[in-house]
């Protein structure tokens, strides 16, 4: 089983984390709500890997990030809307009635980052699948609000794939 790196993540950007005991972490930004604070892992990963956030939103903003990608969950442009953000190139993806999930309730979001490819599941629901070359990457995976959201999270683990 992968490590819960919760009690190990690096504050970035302004981001406050508070330990809550039993119940994990709470992520919060700075006093600058446009800034996209992030809790970090304490090292880098390569694909192939699983990254796993069990976390909840009080609002809008939940954002997981791995190298130019990024998952935003109840955006705030628009809290239904999936934005996917490719690792290797940074293009965006808009997938609508895909990114809501439901404030103040724990949800498990498993990114699977494979070499050629990544998938994204919610709750055991897949919500977006997509090809493209991640085997030159490495970067610290990362997960945090933004505008002034504030999240928890209870797990924060990375589990490579075979």
């Amino acid at each position: 089983m992968a490590e819960n790196l919760i009690g190990r993540l690096i504050p970035h950007q302004g981001c406050v984390i508070t330990h809550l005991g039993n119940d994990g972490i709470q992520v919060a930004g700075s006093a600058m709500t446009w800034v996209m604070s992030a809790g970090v892992a304490p090292f880098v990963c390569r694909p192939p890997f699983v990254f796993r956030v069990v976390g909840k939103t009080d609002s809008t903003n939940l954002r997981m990030h791995f190298h130019r990608g990024e998952l935003i969950f109840n955006w705030e442009v628009n809290v239904r809307a999936l934005r996917v953000h490719d690792p290797a190139t940074a293009e965006q993806h808009g997938l609508a009635d895909r990114g809501f999930i439901t404030t103040n309730e724990w949800h498990v979001i498993d990114w699977e980052i494979r070499l050629d490819g990544m998938r994204v599941v919610v709750d055991g629901e897949v919500r977006f699948e997509g090809s493209g070359d991640y085997s030159g990457i490495e970067s610290a995976p990362s997960v945090g609000p933004c505008f002034g959201s504030s999240i928890s999270v209870r797990e924060f683990t990375i589990t490579p794939l075979v």
